[in-house]
């Protein structure tokens, strides 16, 4: 889990109940809680999918293919 808080990071491992949104996550799905003074009780949840490792590496095989195009 990554956090930003008063322009501070921290990333580490953290223990979720089954209430919580990251609870459900599975695969290559990605969820972002917002949490502000307007959605403070209830944060802003956004959830959907991720790259995956093909959709990834398929993107950076272009990337290669692309500057060798290049030169």
């Amino acid at each position: 889990m990554a956090k930003l808080e008063n322009g501070k990071t921290e990333v580490s491992l953290q223990p979720v109940d089954n209430r919580h949104p990251f609870y459900q996550l599975e695969g290559s799905n990605n969820v972002i809680l917002l949490t502000t003074e307007r959605y403070k009780e209830y944060p802003m949840v956004i959830k959907g999918y991720g790259a995956g490792a093909m959709v990834t590496a398929a993107g950076i095989f272009a990337d290669i293919i692309s500057i060798a195009n290049i030169r």
